[in-house]
């Protein structure tokens, strides 16, 4: 018995320094496109500095990411010289390259998180022009790898009159500020949305939040879970007399998303089998997807 309790103790202990590496580089990811899109016109105004300053004090684990002091001074000196970013544009654009850490995640999933910081980034300062809009269709071109993501599909098509008729107008703008503040505070410097929650005022309109029952239905689950580990999942959906399913097929009622054991998660990608689930609704599947909170209250009741 000591001698399991010992190794299943150095399991817990390799796995909690595995997610914490983790979550580090996904937040890495999450600030490199936040940085990026900061300047991806050329420009820093003081709102944007003042957007970076905020969040800074909302993650401020950041402060330990690689490079993030070196970055974090550079943009502040632009603010008091917008000439001295361009000056340093190659010094920043090589301390950005260092930046990014992906040693646990492959490229799609590191690329989607710098999405979301860049459309944070962009818009932080609760405006949106012509420059940015350009490059923004630009950098979506330049990583068409994600096509198969939501979030790049749903911006993508949005900048499609961008493309065609090589000029941005009053009326693409406002489409693509709508589309991105789905999923980032436009009116508080870009923050991003809790895009997992059951409450009123975060409802993410990709998510089921009507009545459902778990007799007889097929269940997945994807994302991390403070709650229960996956045995203790599998038991409670089986004793409601529901279906477990470990892999994500077309026979998935449904898909619950898992939120409660990483911070920065809910704020990015969902993962493979979110957007495969996703995919398939558009081809008419009836998968429905639901947060962490709302099964657990049928699954507890």
């Amino acid at each position: 018995m000591t001698k399991y309790f010992i190794r299943k103790m150095g399991e817990s202990m390799s796995l909690d320094v595995f997610n914490a590496r983790a979550n580090q580089n996904k937040l890495g990811n999450l600030f490199l496109g936040f940085f990026e899109g900061l300047f991806i016109d050329g420009r820093v105004h003081i709102k944007e500095i003042e957007a970076l300053i905020k969040w800074v004090e909302h993650y401020p684990e950041c402060v330990d990411l690689p490079h993030f002091e070196t970055l974090y001074n550079l943009l502040l000196k632009a603010a008091e010289d917008p000439e001295f970013l361009l000056q340093k544009h190659k010094e920043i654009s090589e301390i950005m390259v260092k930046f990014k850490r992906s040693d646990y995640f492959i490229k799609n999933t590191c690329d989607v998180q710098r999405l979301h910081g860049l459309m944070a980034g962009i818009v932080c300062d609760q405006t949106l022009n012509q420059d940015e809009v350009f490059a923004l269709n630009q950098w979506l071109k330049d990583n068409d790898h994600l096509e198969e993501d939501p979030i790049y599909t749903e911006v993508y098509s949005k900048l499609k009159p961008v493309r065609v008729n090589k000029a941005v107008d009053e009326k693409t703008i406002n489409v693509v500020l709508s589309t991105i503040n789905r999923y980032v505070n436009y009116d508080n410097y870009g923050i991003p949305k809790v895009a997992v929650s059951s409450s009123q005022e975060n409802q993410n309109p990709d998510f089921y939040h009507g009545a459902f029952a778990i007799q007889g239905f097929t269940i997945c689950l994807t994302g991390a879970s403070t709650r229960y580990t996956k045995a203790e999942w599998k038991n409670a959906i089986e004793a409601k007399n529901g279906i477990f399913k470990d892999d994500m097929t077309k026979s998935v009622d449904y898909l619950v998303i898992c939120n409660k054991g990483n911070p920065h998660w809910a704020h990015m990608s969902y993962g493979r089998k979110f957007e495969q689930a996703l995919k398939w609704q558009q081809d008419g599947v009836g998968i429905k997807i639901l947060t962490e909170d709302d099964f657990v209250k049928i699954l507890e009741s």
